[in-house]
């Protein structure tokens, strides 16, 4: 360690950068699989992500007289015919996908803007929001229209200054509309975007929903979690309910597809509105080239810094092969000074990481989609950082430093020592 320690003092700048390098190396490929991980993963409240099947997206041929094809969400009658008292399903769920902003107040209270979403009493099955007090809504509130919400800690601070048992039963004025508190959550973040709103509304199952004037499409999505080891059991219940959908809508001439659904949560990300089953493979692919990008150029920058380190220790390296000193053991200790190196930036790398999840995730995250929410995009520490996807990341990193060391290490041994001696530095 004291000659390790001695060689990287010696070649300040160099080690320097080799260093930031590797850090830097480190840090990117965190970062792109971290932005990656949060969308797959199981996240609170989207705990059950890997075992959910997703629902919604329709697409209605021979529609009217001009034989229209509509792309759309489904109805709230289609949606619950295809998914609702499912033999194979743990749990089913029928809500409207988009967040809407309403105003919300107290009676003699300031009003503030909030998130709200539309979903049916399974969503609180299959969503694991963290309840402070009260419970969700059941199927007994909604189909008796009864005017119950479930709202996040910041909705009850704001609206009752406090965010305790005291708010259940209370009343919340959404849009001018007098509302019951039901229950009170933990906030949750808009990368769960799935889970996500700040109030949360019972859907209407009674009211006939119609979009683009056909009874069968609508705004709403399902989510379906299947017994274990039931998935195609689910999908081929659903795919015989929708072939007698299909049969009743012949006589219009109609035909409806789902896109390829039920599928999982990465077909699910991989393409919000397909028109066919999306294709992750696409994905895949990209990440794997901008993985190879992310190895390949600092490889090229490290490998240099290495053959520069080398060249200045041509005299050092002649003098001990001189004195009997072995090629592999040349080699050794040239990774052993690499393999101090890597962990020093691995490290950096880590802590830039942990850094970036606290200062700049927010900023990073929300740009595009997701900029009008009233919820930052944050995560906790533990949420965004994996400790094992680390551990993998700092492999990666030693296998990067390995592929650039090893081959100047390689031909450093070979110095002919004479040579090596004579040559100016």
């Amino acid at each position: 360690m004291k000659q390790i320690w001695y060689e990287l003092k010696s070649q300040p700048v160099i080690s320097a950068v080799t260093v930031i390098g590797t850090a830097l190396a480190m840090f990117l490929i965190m970062v792109v699989v971290m932005l990656h991980q949060v969308t797959v993963i199981d996240l609170a409240p989207e705990t059950k992500r890997s075992r959910t099947l997703y629902m919604g997206r329709g697409i209605l041929e021979g529609f009217g007289s001009n034989e229209n094809v509509i792309q759309s969400n489904l109805s709230t009658a289609i949606a619950a015919e295809l998914t609702e008292s499912l033999e194979e399903a743990e749990a089913t769920s029928i809500y409207c996908p988009y967040v809407t902003s309403v105003l919300a107040n107290t009676e003699g209270n300031p009003t503030f803007a909030a998130d709200a979403k539309r979903v049916d009493d399974g969503f609180f099955r299959i969503i694991d929001l963290e309840f402070i007090a009260g419970k969700p809504f059941d199927r007994a509130d909604i189909m008796s229209d009864l005017r119950k919400v479930v709202i996040t800690e910041s909705v009850a601070r704001r609206a009752f200054a406090s965010n305790g048992a005291d708010v259940i039963g209370r009343t919340l004025l959404i849009n001018d509309v007098p509302q019951e508190v039901a229950g009170v959550v933990a906030d949750v973040s808009p990368v769960t975007d799935v889970a996500y709103a700040q109030i949360w509304m019972p859907v209407s199952l009674t009211a006939p929903t119609a979009s683009w004037g056909n009874p069968n499409m609508g705004d709403m999505r399902t989510l379906i979690v299947p017994r274990p080891g039931r998935d195609e059991s689910v999908k081929a219940e659903v795919n015989r309910r929708l072939a007698v959908i299909n049969t009743r809508l012949a006589a219009d001439s109609c035909t409806l597809s789902l896109a390829g659904a039920p599928y999982d949560h990465e077909h699910h990300k991989a393409d919000e509105y397909p028109v066919t089953l999306p294709d992750v493979n696409k994905g895949r692919r990209m990440r794997w080239m901008l993985f190879g990008i992310l190895l390949l150029i600092p490889a090229i920058n490290l490998s240099s810094m290495t053959r520069s380190r080398l060249r200045r220790r041509v005299s050092e390296i002649g003098i001990r092969r001189a004195f009997g000193c072995t090629r592999g053991r040349i080699v050794a200790d040239i990774l052993a000074e690499n393999f101090v190196i890597t962990l020093a930036g691995g490290l950096l790398g880590l802590l830039l990481c942990i850094g970036f999840g606290a200062l700049l995730f927010d900023a990073i995250y929300s740009t595009g989609r997701w900029t009008h929410y009233a919820m930052p995009s944050t995560l906790s520490a533990g949420a965004l950082f994996d400790w094992t996807l680390g551990a993998y990341a700092l492999l990666f990193c030693f296998i990067l430093n390995l592929i650039s060391t090893g081959v100047p290490a390689l031909r450093a041994s070979r110095i002919n020592p004479v040579e090596a001696i004579n040559q100016k530095k």
